[in-house]
């Protein structure tokens, strides 16, 4: 996308790829390769891991993505990779029909979940520790990496995502579940930053 955000991508380098490289995938697929890779698994830091995410929770980003109920990150959409097809990426979810948006979540679910690699600070980490205990671990169990909490997989998503995202949800400019929002609001600055030192060292367990 370059964006935390980005969930559906075209590029006319995406395009212009093998088919066989997508022989499993949806033809919509495609338009992810340029952000998240072929197999869902990001190797850039604002960009989420999206592979191995439940089926319900991809589905859900994309409609969200699709009504504006997010964040569309226009700034820092790769404006150059996608002229011509998409402004940014609720505009490029926008075109999409609600079977391409079901196959997409599917072919995206399938593949397994690969944490990121990255280094974490054991100080914050154990403070987030005790954030996620008594504020997310009822949606987000197991240190966030149940698929099946239908919630995303936060151990092992990258941090600088974790924290964009976070701070979106902070200030209201991204939907969330009614009952998260007073959980988000009440938030520090560190106390983010803490939560994502925590989800980054879970990822490596």
């Amino acid at each position: 996308m370059r964006s935390a955000t980005c969930l559906i991508f075209a590029t006319l380098a995406a395009l212009m790829m093998s088919a066989g490289v997508f022989a499993e995938a949806p033809s919509t697929a495609e338009d992810c390769a340029s952000c998240h890779n072929k197999d869902g698994v990001s190797d850039d830091e604002d960009i989420p891991t999206i592979a191995g995410a439940s089926a319900f929770f991809l589905e859900n980003q994309m409609f969200v993505f699709k009504e504006g109920a997010r964040p569309c990150a226009k700034e820092e959409f790769g404006e150059e990779e996608h002229e011509g097809i998409a402004e940014d990426h609720c505009d490029l979810a926008k075109d999409l029909s609600e079977k391409e948006i079901t196959e997409l979540a599917a072919y995206f679910s399938d593949k397994p979940f690969q944490s990121a690699d990255q280094k974490f600070d054991a100080d914050l980490a154990k403070m987030g520790a005790q954030i996620h205990e008594q504020r997310c671990e009822k949606c987000h169990s197991d240190a966030g990496s149940l698929a099946l909490d239908d919630a995303g997989i936060l151990a092992g998503q990258w941090k600088a995502y974790l924290v964009r995202t976070m701070n979106d949800y902070k200030k209201g400019d991204r939907w969330q579940p009614e009952k998260m929002q007073p959980a988000m609001e009440a938030l520090s600055e560190k106390d983010i930053r803490a939560l994502a030192e925590y989800y980054a060292r879970e990822g490596k367990n």
